[in-house]
């Protein structure tokens, strides 16, 4: 379980985030979202351990939370394209664990295989589809055994076959007992995989309730506004 406790994270002059405490239960998909502004990507560079907090603590299964605990799926999937796909998985895994490079190749093909990719692992980035490299980015980030795994705007920029697709990996990531944090402007892609809404507004959360009640019925006038704009309220 992922536990925020009253999280403060101040860039220069600013107070980006104030006083936010929530959870994420091992298994649980929590979606975060809000207009641009509020906060969302710095609380997930705050977890990864990219911004420092100013205030407050990061828990996970407990104890004080640990860079390693965390694996981030970034925006645009962030591969080298230098490298083929079995180096692109492969490569952490020596680098960070000290796996050999026999051993790390077998995990990495093992990864890559659950993920239907074993026939594209000597394939470079540049002739990948879009869902494809989205899921070489998830596959990288699943060998380093996180306890928690981030998303930064999961299907930006993929059709909608594709984003179903990515939904349904993290469906079944969460499966396996993981907590998943996305952070996300695509509204109709957060309501059908989580399974709570934490709504940003100012750096603050201003609702966290389950994903159905929370587009029914927003309580906030923040929230209602939101999705008023958004023609889904």
């Amino acid at each position: 379980m992922l536990e925020v406790k009253n999280l403060y994270c101040t860039l220069g002059a600013n107070e980006i985030l104030q006083g936010i405490s929530f959870t994420v239960a091992s298994g649980e998909i929590v979606a975060v979202i809000g207009k641009s502004g509020t906060g969302k990507t710095t609380l997930l560079r705050v977890l990864c351990g990219l911004e420092n907090i100013s205030r407050g603590m990061v828990c996970i299964n407990g104890q004080k939370a640990r860079h390693g605990d965390y694996g981030l799926v970034q925006q645009g999937c962030c591969l080298f394209e230098h490298m083929t796909v079995l180096k692109n998985v492969s490569y952490a895994l020596q680098a960070v664990k000290n796996f050999s490079t026999k051993n790390a190749r077998a995990v990495a093909l093992d990864m890559l295989t659950q993920f239907g990719l074993k026939d594209k692992v000597t394939a470079y980035p540049n002739s990948l589809s879009g869902g494809q490299k989205q899921r070489v980015a998830i596959a990288r980030t699943l060998v380093m055994d996180p306890k928690v795994l981030l998303f930064d705007e999961p299907t930006s920029a993929l059709d909608p076959e594709m984003t179903n697709d990515v939904i349904t990996m993290i469906k079944n990531i969460a499966s396996r007992g993981i907590a998943v944090l996305i952070v996300t402007h695509d509204l109709v892609m957060s309501r059908k995989i989580s399974n709570r809404i934490l709504f940003l507004e100012c750096g603050k959360i201003v609702e966290n309730r389950p994903t159905e009640e929370f587009f029914l019925d927003p309580h906030s006038k923040q929230a209602k506004g939101f999705l008023k704009n958004m023609a889904l309220f």
